[in-house]
């Protein structure tokens, strides 16, 4: 039987990895179930993103006669049982709820060769950075309308016991209303990342960052008081950003790398809006709702999604329906950090990134838009769909630059505990082509000594480098050591890195969610 292709429909032999007239990929999972129905009842009709985790399917339910979406997860992975684990605690949350703004699970299996999937809620529209990308900066009235059904569907959510973690334009569908074609409704996807409030699931794994650092809330990064865990006050941090870059085109916080944006979420204040847009049309009353959500201290904010949106319901009639003007270019320029830099061919099967010590960062690539009146999107409830994506240039950050934040990053590490500050770090010259490595520790650590492992040599450190700290090393393979005098022993991590790229190891002594910090204090 011949075999085409499910993106270009070419005739190909199943054999290659990958088809040699659009250079689609074809997976174990592919060559076995585009002929023949997933489960005998799952007719695959294009696939909808490819990634580290698995593959998603736009899929057809043959009986039912009904479009779902499939997310399968390797079986390799899903042999790790951390990753088996994960894969069925978001199965078992989703299951919880039952609301129109969320996505909705139907079911869960494993397939024979011991690969799991999960089969969604198929979305048809666009994703609200999609919708910003086309429209610039929304109306208030029309924002606050899009924000209070989302900020419903998050309350479902946390009355289920979740907290999502990854809230961002990304995860918000823009979709008709079943009853009313004429009515927008938002739909809050990819659950693949959340965790229960109870027991070991609220708790981030030693290593890993979950989230976008763009949109992540004080407590992501550890920042709560000893005892104290994440609870659903985090995700309404996260959509304050999401709010206040509906309505400006921009978020509060722009930066070149983690660490910038963790000293960002830390201490800074976010913006005023007129200041990241002098256009912006959103009143004083909705910008003090945002600001509000913005807070450090989380007993500032709202304590419920509910309270938010209620807040948000109360100021809607008086809000104007005149969308402001396009932020200007320098504050609407694309920044590049680790976190969201473009990768090509494949993609996540979920819109999130999971930062991992020892391991790169996982990246979402969203695909092209084309003007709404051109085409009608499908989206889907777990993630953004499979596209070919040209990488873009790297930006290399100034010397200038480098050497100022180095002296920010060890003024800030040196008032959070309380230590005397230490002379800027500095490390035996390295070739023009060097790689950034930022280096990031819990609670703190110094970075005691720096290997190559490819030539045996070890880098001369100057003065001490006290964490957070970048350094710029020569391509190749290191092991960093760091020492905390409140730890018995020092960690050692192996890290690789390429010419000209920028990466992040995050290593941790304690777990953020058991250790006392100092206070932080609330946003002025």
């Amino acid at each position: 039987m011949p075999f085409f292709c499910i993106h270009c429909k070419s005739e190909v032999d199943p054999k290659y990895k990958a088809c040699p007239f659009c250079g689609e990929p074809i997976t174990e999972f592919l060559r076995r179930y585009l002929e023949h129905p997933v489960d005998g009842k799952y007719q695959i009709l294009s696939r909808l993103g490819i990634g580290g985790m698995g593959e998603v399917y736009k899929v057809l339910h043959i009986h039912l006669n009904a479009i779902r979406v499939i997310k399968l997860m390797r079986a390799n992975i899903a042999a790790d049982p951390g990753a088996h684990d994960r894969f069925q605690r978001e199965a078992r949350l989703a299951t919880k709820i039952q609301h129109p703004n969320v996505a909705a699970l139907f079911d869960f299996s494993t397939l024979e060769d011991g690969s799991m999937y999960m089969v969604w809620e198929y979305i048809e529209g666009i994703n609200l950075h999609e919708l910003i990308d086309e429209r610039g900066p929304l109306s208030p009235r029309y924002a606050a309308r899009l924000a209070a059904q989302a900020l419903h569907g998050l309350e479902a959510i946390h009355r289920a016991g979740i907290v999502h973690r990854d809230v961002s334009p990304e995860n918000l569908m823009i979709t008709r209303d079943d009853m009313n074609d004429a009515a927008e409704r938002v739909k809050i996807i990819d659950l693949g990342i959340a965790k229960g409030t109870t027991g070991d699931d609220n708790k981030t794994k030693t290593g890993m960052f979950v989230g976008k650092w763009k949109y992540c809330s004080p407590e992501h990064l550890g920042m709560l008081p000893a005892g104290e865990r994440i609870d659903g006050r985090a995700d309404l941090y996260s959509f304050g950003i999401v709010l206040y870059e509906m309505l400006t085109g921009v978020p509060p916080f722009q930066a070149d790398t983690p660490h910038a944006y963790l000293m960002m979420h830390a201490s800074q204040a976010p913006k005023r809006m007129r200041e990241a847009n002098p256009g912006v049309t959103a009143s004083p009353e909705l910008e003090a709702l945002i600001l509000r959500a913005l807070e450090k201290d989380r007993a500032k904010r709202f304590q419920s999604a509910r309270e938010f949106a209620q807040a948000i319901e109360r100021v809607m009639p008086r809000l104007s329906d005149e969308g402001g003007a396009p932020p200007p270019p320098a504050a609407a320029a694309e920044k590049t950090d680790e976190a969201t830099r473009e990768a090509p061919r494949e993609l996540p099967d979920a819109a999130t990134v999971v930062s991992v010590a020892r391991e790169e960062a996982t990246i979402i690539t969203p695909a092209p838009v084309a003007p709404i009146a051109q085409r009608r999107l499908d989206r889907v409830a777990i993630g953004p769909p499979s596209t070919v994506s040209t990488p873009k240039p790297k930006t290399r950050v100034p010397f200038i630059a480098v050497a100022g934040f180095m002296v920010l990053v060890l003024a800030i590490a040196a008032w959070l505990l309380t230590r005397p500050k230490p002379s800027k770090p500095v490390v035996d010259a390295v070739p023009a082509a060097a790689a950034h490595l930022g280096i990031n520790a819990f609670p703190w650590a110094t970075v005691t000594a720096i290997k190559n492992i490819d030539n045996g040599q070890n880098i001369e450190l100057a003065s001490p480098l006290v964490t957070p700290v970048p350094v710029d090393l020569a391509p190749g393979r290191y092991e960093v050591t760091l020492s905390n005098p409140n730890f018995a022993a020092p960690i050692t991590r192996t890290v690789s890195i390429a010419a000209g790229s920028e990466q992040l190891l995050n290593v941790q002594f304690a777990d953020p969610a058991e250790a006392a910090l100092p206070d932080f204090g609330g946003a002025k």
